[in-house]
């Protein structure tokens, strides 16, 4: 990042961000009046070009949002205590509602632990769950699958999400593998690196065999047992109150199973 020099105003993100975000809305409202005082039966086409204007918004708050994070300077961490069975459970949890709008199967493995503790952050640890696990259900056809879950040994454990999908040609870099098959600016990915080196956490991109990928989140263990009091946000396996990453991945659902036309393409 630039730093400003001597005498200069520093960049004006947050005044850049609510003027973005207020014409965004007024866009979305003036949307939703036209949706409101149209027949569908009478103008089809104008119906679907409203939808396409509602998720195009919609993915360009979620980029705008993205890049903004990633212009922002860092801040100091406090890591507490982190279990990442439940991060694996709420994806898990999410299998039936990927299943019926994807047509992709999501599967758990935790390889038999019930509670695994780390130290981390959770809103960047969700983040990075919710960028990989959204990365995999853009490759993936469907009928395609996707296993979310941990490998644990006695100094680390890998979180993975692994697909079927699309997978990493030989002699490519992630980054530019998945902007090619996938399109778009991919600022996700770079947000995972991001929270992954302020966090310490190692984070990888590799080919599957036969076919697919297999992104694997490598994170040390404590040194010593941490006490499960001490855990952020400690959630009942009862507990069923959707969290920050389902919401996410709810919203991504929305987007990923209304596809707009590309650009220059017109309406028939």
């Amino acid at each position: 990042m630039v730093r400003q020099g001597q005498g200069e105003a520093e960049f004006p993100q947050k005044q850049l961000e609510t003027a973005f975000l207020h014409s965004l809305r007024l866009m979305d409202q003036n949307r939703e009046y036209l949706q409101m005082h149209l027949a569908p039966a009478a103008d089809s086409r104008a119906a679907q070009a409203l939808d396409d204007m509602a998720v195009e918004s919609a993915r360009l708050e979620r980029t705008f949002r993205e890049v903004m994070e990633l212009s922002a300077p860092e801040q100091p961490l406090h890591k507490l205590p982190l279990d990442l069975c439940q991060l694996v459970s709420q994806m898990d949890q999410m299998g039936e509602e990927i299943k019926a709008q994807c047509g992709t199967t999501l599967r758990a493995d935790c390889g038999g632990l019930t509670q695994c503790l780390v130290w981390g952050d959770r809103v960047m640890a969700e983040q990075i769950c919710f960028h990989l696990l959204s990365n995999a259900l853009h490759a993936v056809a469907p009928g395609g699958s996707i296993t979310v879950g941990l490998c644990r040994t006695e100094q680390d454990v890998t979180l993975f999400v692994e697909d079927d999908g699309c997978g990493l040609p030989e002699g490519e870099s992630w980054l530019e593998n998945r902007r090619r098959f996938l399109g778009g600016a991919q600022a996700g990915l770079l947000l995972c690196r991001r929270y992954c080196r302020q966090l310490g956490w190692e984070l990888a991109l590799l080919p599957r065999s036969p076919q697919g990928a297999r992104a694997e989140l490598k994170l040390p263990l404590p040194a010593r047992s941490v006490p499960i009091e001490a855990t952020v946000e400690f959630r009942s396996s009862a507990d069923r109150t959707p969290t920050a990453l389902q919401h996410q991945l709810r919203r991504e659902l929305y987007l990923l199973t209304r596809k707009t036309p590309q650009i220059g393409r017109a309406h028939v």
